[in-house]
């Protein structure tokens, strides 16, 4: 499994890739806030829970993007969850 961590603004965003068979993974982001107004569940400090099946097990090739109102998990990151 592959992670990375940075920080924005006052938001933790933690990305992880977990191998499945063949090539294949499944992508997870999280992000994380200390900041009261933005906590979606407060008992985890949990902003935002997203998780994708992507087609290649290979974090170089991954691009996770956030902004303020949607995360975009894919190779390319041209599909965006609007949720």
């Amino acid at each position: 499994m592959a992670q990375n961590e940075l920080s924005y603004r006052r938001f933790l965003i933690a990305a992880t890739i977990s191998p499945l068979q063949g090539s294949r993974g499944i992508a997870t982001v999280d992000v994380t806030t200390s900041d009261a107004e933005r906590i979606a569940d407060l008992g985890t400090e949990r902003f935002l829970h997203v998780e994708r099946w992507v087609e290649r097990n290979e974090p170089a090739f991954l691009q996770v993007v956030v902004d303020e109102c949607k995360v975009a998990i894919d190779h390319y990151a041209d599909n965006v969850d609007d949720s």
